[in-house]
């Protein structure tokens, strides 16, 4: 993906209803802050966190299993790492998956309203 330039703001005599689905953007997609920085470098920093959580979860989740090794039930050890550990590297994709897609989804609502603006048809559709 190619570093975006800040949304279009939009002044008394702008485009209403791009300023409507602009606030509704800011709303939907939280974390990723519109018109501060390019989104894919907040998706790369967020993807970044992402894989951190998951490789500290991943050593503690080890040290579950080896310690439960060491005093011969390393299935209870892999039983409690999974129930205690999995679910917060899970959600945590799942979010970073949920927030690529509506990334995506504001950006080719941008370049939309960015090809409309400039009288040009938009690329694909």
């Amino acid at each position: 993906m190619a570093a975006h330039p800040d949304p279009p703001t939009t002044g008394p005599a702008g485009d209403p209803e791009w300023a409507a689905r602009l606030a509704y953007w800011r709303r939907r997609l939280g974390r990723i802050r519109l018109g501060v920085e390019p989104v894919e470098e907040q998706l790369a920093r967020y993807r970044r966190v992402t894989w951190m959580l998951t490789a500290v979860l991943s050593g503690l989740a080890l040290a579950f299993l080896l310690l439960f090794t060491a005093f011969q039930r390393p299935d209870v050890g892999a039983v409690l790492a999974l129930i205690l550990l999995g679910p917060p590297v899970a959600l945590a994709w799942l979010d970073d998956a949920l927030l690529r897609r509506r990334v995506a989804a504001y950006l080719r609502e941008l370049h939309a309203h960015e090809a409309r603006s400039t009288g040009k048809t938009p690329a694909g559709g």
